[in-house]
């Protein structure tokens, strides 16, 4: 029995990183609100990684004057916050947008998330896969939730 339970035990640490490799709706919008209540105003990214210890890194402004880098556990705890004063112009997307995009690409079949992405020229792309584990990329346009392109890995 105690053997059955360690391998049990130890396939599911084993397997948990790559379960956070991509997340959920569900984990986007609560890791969206822990930033909120951090108080980013401007989302430049959201990352579900697993590469690094944590598994949900978050990139955006603080209003006007910082910068600020936060990678969440699972739970939406702060393990590591990165601040710089803010040099040149401040772009990204609120909350709500981040969800309105999120939601968009979920329209085109997407299942789960690896990235959203926000840059300087107002592009905005997401990828995750569809329900089959196939990667799906979509591109954006600030101010409007119709797709650019769209790329499926078949």
């Amino acid at each position: 029995m105690k053997k059955t339970l360690t391998i049990a035990l130890i396939s599911g640490l084993v397997a948990a990183p790559a379960a956070f490799a991509k997340g959920s709706f569900d984990d986007a919008d609560r890791m969206l609100q822990v930033g909120n209540n951090y108080g980013i105003s401007h989302f430049q990214s959201i990352e579900f990684d697993d590469d690094h210890d944590n598994e949900i890194e978050l990139e955006g402004w603080m209003g006007q004057d910082w910068f600020v880098e936060l990678d969440l556990n699972g739970n939406g705890e702060i393990d590591r916050e990165q601040r710089r004063k803010a040099k040149g112009e401040i772009y990204g997307v609120s909350a709500d947008d981040v969800r309105s995009y999120l939601k968009a690409a979920q329209q085109q079949g997407m299942a789960t998330i690896e990235e959203l992405k926000v840059n300087r020229n107002g592009d905005i792309e997401v990828e995750g896969d569809d329900e089959n584990g196939a990667e799906l990329e979509l591109k954006f346009r600030i101010g409007s939730l119709e797709p650019l392109k769209i790329e499926r890995d078949k």
